[in-house]
Parts: structure tokens; sequence; C-alpha cells
């Protein structure tokens, strides 16, 4: 260090000096970026698990086969209901859920060889059940066949006899929009 006329002291950093500074300073920031990051992504993800609500628990002694759904137990009416039931009220029925109804699978069979069918669409599993059950609504009887190619698979229309149900049937899709082609198998 010198010190000039001023009495200051005056300070002369070299090349290797001040590279050293700068690199210094980048791996700081590094590790403050990193320790910022980590932070933040497991505050972000304690956050989320922290919004979901939590699944009910099955009551101490009850037996579930599987244990993220309770199983309802019947336990003793609340302590309002005893004074309704004691002055001669009926008790209002208990609440039920409504069933749910699940739509029967869409066929999935072998064309029946020697057969014809009229081919609708080639498409992946989920949209072809939904194309074969919209078929089936309109009355055209569908089934789903697998297709050579892995994630394919094929809707057919048929089995259909003859040339005139062939004719009639093409008209029938077409007319309901879609473009047939015919197979025989």
């Amino acid at each position: 260090m010198l010190k000039n006329q001023d009495g200051e002291f005056e300070v002369m950093l070299g090349n290797k000096q001040l590279l050293s500074i700068f690199f210094i300073v980048v791996i700081l920031l590094g590790v403050f970026f990193t320790m910022g990051y980590v932070l933040g992504r497991s505050a972000g993800s304690s956050a989320a698990m922290a919004t979901q609500p939590e699944a009910p628990r099955a009551p101490v002694g009850s037996v579930s086969s599987f244990p993220d759904h309770p199983v309802p137990t019947r336990s003793s009416p609340p302590a309002e209901a005893a004074p309704a039931a004691a002055k001669g009220q009926p008790e209002p029925p208990p609440v039920t859920q409504p069933k749910r109804t699940v739509p029967p699978p869409v066929s999935e069979l072998e064309p029946v060889p020697g057969k014809t069918y009229l081919q609708v669409a080639a498409v992946k599993r989920p949209e072809a059940e939904v194309v074969a059950d919209v078929l089936k609504k309109k009355g055209f009887p569908s089934i789903i066949a697998p297709h050579p190619t892995e994630p394919v698979f094929r809707v057919l229309v048929g089995p259909v006899a003859d040339a005139d149900a062939i004719t009639r049937m093409r008209e029938g899709l077409e007319a309901a929009g879609f473009k047939p082609l015919v197979r025989k198998y």
C-alpha cells in the first residue's frame, strides 16, 4: 500500500487478486442461490401437503380391507335425538349416499374369422371406448379389437352379413358422421 501526500492509502490490486475476488463472490452467490432454491423447494412441497385435506381414518376397532377407506360404524344417536324420541316424534331417516353407477365396459372381442366388419376408427384405448360407446348409443353393434401395433385399438361395427347390409350400415355410419372402412377377417 502506498501512502500519498494527503495521508491516504492507495490500494493496488493486480489481475490475480481481482480474479480471485471475483471467483470468491461468484462461489458465495452460487451457495446462497442454491440454499434458497433448496429451502424454497422444501417449503413448497410442505405447503402443498398442508393444503391437501387429510384422508379420513377408520375408527379404532373397525377392520377395513382398504386402509384408506373407513368402514362405517353405527354409533349411539346424538344427545339431541333422545329428547325427540322421548316426545314421540319420528326419527328422521338416516342419510344415505346415492350409489354410483359405473357404465358397463365396452366389449373387447376378437372379430369372428370369415366375417365382414366396418372399421370406424383405429385409436388409443380411451378414445376407442368413447367411440364404441357413442356407436352403441346410436344403435350400431360395435366392438373394440386389438390392432397389430400395441397401443392402438380398432373400433369395429358388425359383423355384417351381405353386400346390401354393408351398404345400409355404411350409409348409416356416414350419416352419423363416421367414415367406415370395410374389413374382412
